[in-house]
């Protein structure tokens, strides 16, 4: 039971435990910095949110409830942070279309890399097309590994009509890869 562990640390967080706490942390870290960062698309500004949504937790541990999920909650602390950053940063005029450091690597790369770059590039473009609800219902199931349930808490919707969100990503997903080509390279 994957949410055996949460429910666990969230009793043991609200009496406390430091422990359970850094449990948690070890746990929940990098998925949460992956969503900060697929928010903000700012490395920097992902690791503040995640540290803030646990200082956060830390301070309203004693209210915690343990029948309703922990990790729900820190997502939803995560996503409102992140979109707070957001909001900030284009008041402030922050530049928040940064260059992905993955995308300046120089090496050169064997063909297979290539196509397979190619074609992860395209998937992400049509994931990035998608309506933002669907895109982030259908990004928090595939790949931040969330319940339909989790997924509901988080965004404020039934779990019916999450699965209608993913379900629709996937079919728009599957149409727009029939059409794939993939690019050509001279030889």
């Amino acid at each position: 039971m994957e949410n055996a562990p949460f429910t666990e640390w969230s009793i043991q967080i609200q009496r406390s435990d430091k422990a359970a706490y850094t449990a948690l942390f070890q746990t929940t870290q990098v998925p949460l910095l992956r969503y900060a960062w697929r928010l903000t698309q700012d490395e920097q500004a992902a690791s503040d949110v995640v540290q803030d949504a646990f200082l956060k937790l830390w301070r309203i541990r004693e209210r915690l409830d343990s029948s309703k999920s922990l990790k729900s909650l820190l997502y939803t602390m995560v996503r409102n942070l992140a979109l707070n950053h957001n909001r900030s940063a284009s008041r402030d005029g922050g530049d928040l279309d940064e260059i992905d450091p993955a995308y300046l690597s120089s090496a050169p790369r064997a063909d297979a890399d290539v196509a397979e770059s190619d074609l992860s590039d395209f998937l992400h473009g049509c994931i990035a097309e998608l309506p933002p609800r669907r895109r982030e219902a259908f990004m928090l199931s595939r790949f931040e590994g969330l319940t339909h349930d989790e997924i509901a808490q988080l965004m404020g919707l039934t779990p019916r009509t999450v699965n209608t969100h993913i379900v629709l990503a996937l079919k728009t997903l599957r149409q727009r890869l029939s059409g794939y080509e993939p690019s050509l390279m001279a030889l």
